[in-house]
């Protein structure tokens, strides 16, 4: 009992909305929400350390910089994601800020919700990649869920449903 208070200190539990267009973080417990554009600009100017200067709309706002590369590694024409390791920084940012009052890295439990791009359902590579990408962002436990969108007010866990009955 107390391990399991002890955790949901440092976890909590999100819901993961992921379109082209927007990526949105909702922290289930404290109401925190992450809702912007999913980009990423890096600055190549040091060719042997590439650096993430901008995420969400702070990067889309430095499209028109010829200095930095900005990009969105969640546009694709047959999949919803095209550059993983991009992706999976931009998600990790998106995490960290919903958890901004902590200062250890929280490792929470995540309900990935592809919102695109999902004719004919998903393959199991395309489970896969969306299961390795939050756990590569820190959570501890990822489940997927493909279908119509969950109450964040009244989110339970018997509403996800998984593809392929996982």
């Amino acid at each position: 009992m107390i391990l399991n208070k002890i955790r949901k200190l440092f976890s909590g539990s999100l819901y993961v909305r992921i379109s082209e267009e927007r990526l949105q973080v909702h922290h289930l417990e404290n109401g925190l929400v992450f809702d912007q554009r999913p980009f990423i600009a890096l600055d190549a100017s040091n060719p042997r350390k590439v650096t993430v200067k901008a995420i969400g709309d702070e990067a889309y706002a430095l499209k028109s910089d010829s200095r930095f590369t900005v990009s969105n590694p969640f546009a694709h024409p047959r999949m919803l994601v095209s550059n993983f390791g991009n992706a999976e920084r931009v998600l990790t940012h998106a995490i960290r800020a919903v958890h901004s009052a902590q200062f250890i890295a929280p490792s929470p439990l995540v309900v990935m919700h592809p919102l695109e791009k999902l004719e004919g359902g998903l393959t199991e590579i395309e489970c896969r990649v969306f299961r390795e990408l939050a756990l590569g962002a820190g959570s501890r436990e990822v489940r997927l869920h493909v279908g119509d969108e969950l109450s964040v007010k009244h989110f339970a866990w018997d509403q996800i449903c998984e593809p392929g009955g996982r």
